[in-house]
């Protein structure tokens, strides 16, 4: 198991002559007695004697103390302990200074995620109060959080997300900082941006996550394009925990221009794949209030689009949100279930060698043709290569 292996690291390091800890994230968790996805080591070992002492390793951050170490078919971060020297670029150090148990902590984010546990005797050790805090419910940065947030910028959005995720309260200091320095978001990397804001959105209580976004300017800052409205704050609360990124973006996104959708998603650099989806979920959710006027092949046209699901979903959701009835919704689950994966995506009954061989000149004429015999093959018209070749005939003639 992940923990035991985790617990093995910090033996060994220990039987070498150096201190080791537990730290951060998954101490946090297991104080609130949640299980840890990931464990990280915090430890007096340096890179080069944590390299000596594992045999699978790889360089993750030397030069910042991180080494990874792959035990037992699970990837550790075995981290030296150190503290940083001056922030120049908002993002990361110039360098690190190698320390002790206490200065590594001080160095780090918010006193949740601050603690320091030692498997073998299981104590949990605090030096910021961050086990008060977690019982108090509170965000808090350690020491200035002017100070924190200046030595990475990141850590203003870090400070909503984890309020919204853990359901707590942003401490009044750290959030009088969130909302002062909201404005220089801006350093930060758009990919930093986009990943931060992706978990807001799919970790839990996207709509409290977004809340804060508004109350503190974080929102205006990143998305100037969305108008924050009750509709989407009511829809990103259906947002399930754990739905996919380019999903839940355009359940924030739903209510926006197309256009200014294409600006936010491309500024925050959402790979070729997860634009395509996210632009398709936007432009196609108007569809769903006119199902019923659709004729048969362009309702199973429909339901070719990729990850139908996903549009089926955020058309439940819009309509919940505002307060509709869900009966468009529920006419195409009623269509998608009458019909097989072969009715909608039928084999072709002519291609365009079949129009060459009765005298077609090939040309664009051909998509045409080819469109009007799936047109009433989708529809029932057509059954048989036969009956298309009969069909384009008799309304095109030989050529």
């Amino acid at each position: 198991m992940k923990p035991d292996s985790a617990t093995e690291i910090v033996r060994e390091l220990r039987s070498r002559g150096h201190e080791a800890y537990l730290v951060g994230g998954c101490v946090r968790d297991m104080v609130m007695a949640i299980e840890p996805a990931d464990y990280d080591i915090a430890t007096s070992a340096r890179p080069e004697e944590i390299v000596e002492i594992f045999p699978r390793t790889e360089s993750i951050g030397a030069q910042f103390g991180v080494i990874l170490v792959i035990y037992r078919g699970h990837r550790f971060e075995v981290a030296t302990f150190r503290s940083d020297e001056a922030y120049v670029d908002g993002r990361r150090p110039t360098g690190v200074v190698f320390t002790d148990a206490k200065q590594d902590v001080l160095r780090r984010d918010f006193t949740i995620n601050g603690l320091l546990y030692d498997p073998i005797s299981k104590e949990v050790i605090d030096y910021v109060g961050g086990q008060a805090d977690i019982q108090a419910k509170l965000v808090r940065a350690i020491g200035d959080p002017h100070d924190r947030f200046e030595e990475d910028k990141l850590r203003i959005l870090r400070a909503v997300r984890f309020g919204a995720r853990l359901g707590y309260q942003i401490e009044p200091r750290t959030w009088q900082a969130v909302a002062a320095m909201a404005p220089r978001i801006h350093q930060v990397s758009s990919e930093r941006i986009r990943e931060e804001v992706c978990r807001i959105l799919t970790e839990g209580r996207a709509a409290r996550g977004f809340r804060l976004m508004e109350e503190s300017g974080l929102r205006r800052e990143i998305f100037p394009e969305v108008e924050w409205t009750g509709h989407i704050e009511a829809s990103l609360r259906f947002l399930k925990p754990g739905a996919l990124a380019d999903f839940a973006m355009g359940v924030l996104l739903h209510h926006t221009a197309l256009s200014s959708a294409t600006t936010i998603v491309e500024r925050l650099k959402f790979s070729r794949a997860e634009m395509h989806h996210i632009l398709a979920l936007i432009g196609n959710l108007p569809q769903f209030s006119r199902v019923r006027q659709m004729s048969v092949a362009e309702i199973k046209r429909f339901f070719r689009l990729n990850r139908f699901e996903d549009h089926v979903e955020l058309a439940r959701i819009h309509l919940m949100a505002a307060g509709k009835d869900l009966s468009d919704v529920n006419y195409v689950l009623g269509r998608l279930a009458a019909w097989t994966d072969k009715d909608i995506y039928p084999e072709p009954l002519i291609t365009g060698d079949d129009l060459i061989a009765i005298g077609f000149p090939p040309g664009p004429v051909f998509k045409e043709i080819l469109t009007i015999v799936e047109d009433a093959q989708l529809e029932g018209r057509l059954r048989n290569r036969s009956e298309a070749l009969d069909f384009v005939k008799g309304r095109y003639g030989r050529a």
